[in-house]
């Protein structure tokens, strides 16, 4: 048996926890007008639009029972309303200035870039540089600060995920293979970045995002040295 209007409009009232009187200041009518409805001595009313809106509901149903109370899938909104903006200023640094409680410093390997394309050779020219991470945000990656490290990475055949020019930071303890993980690897002596996924007989298909233009590579796997997963990174718009 469907439900009346009464009943449909005193369900939506008690889910959402109004009273009559409250309900009647929101669309702007009389308790009575509303007490009317809620007891069925009214059967159609010119209030079903606002009363629907300020109840959250769907008209179609308020007024006819007809599909869902509620609308069963939220639109997300594609942006940001300018009133819920708020400025934060911008605190510049330096390697001079003191470490934050909840920061830690990496080393960023600035002179080694890891080839997102046909590999690029290994060199240990460290230099001292260091990027700076929140505790929290590494501990968010499960990762330890000692085991950290930065990269630039050149080359688009990590494209669009990670274009040229973007910096990776890799957790260095984190060797063991997941497929479909993102690697920084030594393979050949060239250092690369890379999908990688275990394939059985001891092999490991290395991907690229960019597939169209750098297809998919099969290797030995013991003949690829995990240096670690990446946990991170960052892209420059240009």
């Amino acid at each position: 048996m469907s439900l009346t209007l009464a009943q449909r409009l005193r369900i939506a009232m008690a889910e959402v926890g109004i009273t009559q009187s409250s309900l009647a200041e929101k669309i702007g009518v009389s308790q009575a007008t509303i007490q009317k409805i809620v007891t069925g001595r009214t059967l159609r009313t010119a209030f079903l639009l606002p009363i629907a809106k300020a109840l959250n509901i769907r008209p179609e149903w308020l007024a006819e029972g007809v599909g869902e109370m509620r609308e069963t899938s939220i639109k997300q909104r594609d942006g940001v309303p300018m009133s819920e903006l708020v400025e934060i200023p911008i605190i510049t640094w330096d390697s001079s200035d003191p470490l934050e409680n909840d920061e830690v410093e990496i080393p960023f390997y600035k002179s080694i870039e890891l080839a997102a394309g046909n590999g690029r050779c290994v060199n240990e020219d460290y230099n001292g540089f260091k990027l700076r991470f929140s505790k929290a945000t590494l501990r968010r990656y499960g990762a330890e600060a000692k085991y950290a490290a930065a990269f630039p990475v050149s080359g688009d055949s990590m494209a669009p995920v990670i274009p040229n020019g973007s910096t990776v930071t890799i957790d260095r303890n984190h060797t063991k293979i997941v497929d479909g993980g993102i690697y920084v690897i030594e393979q050949d002596e060239l250092f690369r970045v890379k999908l990688l996924y275990r394939q059985p007989g001891g092999k490991l298909i290395i991907r690229s995002y960019n597939s169209s233009e750098f297809p998919d590579e099969t290797a030995d796997i013991d003949t690829v040295k995990i240096i670690g997963r990446v946990i991170n990174w960052s892209v420059m718009a240009w």
